[in-house]
């Protein structure tokens, strides 16, 4: 059966927004809505116009909208996007382009939405229990402060395992999996953004394109090695992908 949801965007989307449920929770839903609306644009100009034209619409105008909606969705919450996050932003909206294009989704809508919105709810619950054992907060609200708190599960390092974790529930849930998605498109995105280590020996560019490079290589050897794992079909391809790119940023954090 073919992924009706998102699956490269949304993996994306928790990496970037999973340390506060404040976050996740509008986040997912404009993920949701720029879903739909690549599907809705690519089903009105996919007779009108020729199909070099219609990817180039379809890329360009989801990743607009998305980023617009995500810019004037968190100027709402009082949470503003940097210029970075607002480039990774217009990225998921080009994944979520991408899904419609690739024709999973079949104009059908209900499914689109129905397993989207299991997504976005396994999103909101990790979510929960990552805030709460990182900060002892729910929704930026204070609960309790505990020893067993830190700020280490608000990390990067979670946030792909989470990615990878919430992937897998919904496939298990759905009795799918992610064949066909490639791990690449969100994975490699977020190193760029995020830096699991430093370097104080050379700073500037050249320290700024080690700490790039290394981890996307470690990544990719590490898929190539999964490709000959007995992995389970729920977790097979992008979720295990993730769950490896968290364990990879894990070890690197701790040089």
């Amino acid at each position: 059966m073919k992924l009706r949801y998102p699956a490269e965007a949304f993996a994306l989307g928790i990496v970037l927004f999973s340390a506060g449920m404040k976050e996740a929770f509008a986040a997912g839903i404009l993920v949701i809505f720029t879903s739909v609306f690549a599907e809705l644009l690519k089903n009105l100009l996919e007779k009108a116009v020729p199909t070099w034209s219609l990817k180039l619409c379809v890329y360009i105008a989801s990743g607009s909208v998305c980023a617009s909606a995500f810019l004037a969705g968190f100027a709402v919450l009082g949470t503003a996007l940097t210029t970075e996050l607002w480039i990774m932003v217009f990225i998921v909206g080009l994944l979520c382009g991408k899904h419609a294009l690739s024709g999973n989704t079949d104009s059908e809508y209900g499914e689109l939405l129905l397993e989207s919105a299991f997504v976005w709810g396994l999103w909101i619950l990790f979510t929960v229990f990552r805030e709460f054992l990182g900060s002892g907060s729910i929704f930026g609200n204070t609960v309790l402060t505990a020893s067993f708190q830190s700020k280490a599960f608000l990390n990067t390092t979670f946030a792909f395992m989470e990615a990878g974790l919430v992937l897998a529930s919904v496939n298990g849930i759905l009795k799918k999996d992610c064949k066909g998605m490639n791990s690449l498109f969100p994975v490699v995105p977020a190193m760029f953004l995020f830096h699991p280590f430093t370097v104080e020996s050379f700073a500037g560019l050249p320290g700024t394109i080690w700490v790039i490079v290394v981890p996307i290589l470690l990544f990719l050897s590490v898929k190539q090695t999964l490709k000959f794992a007995r992995t389970g079909r729920f977790f097979r391809g992008l979720p295990v992908d993730m769950l490896a790119a968290g364990f990879i940023y894990m070890i690197l954090s701790i040089y």
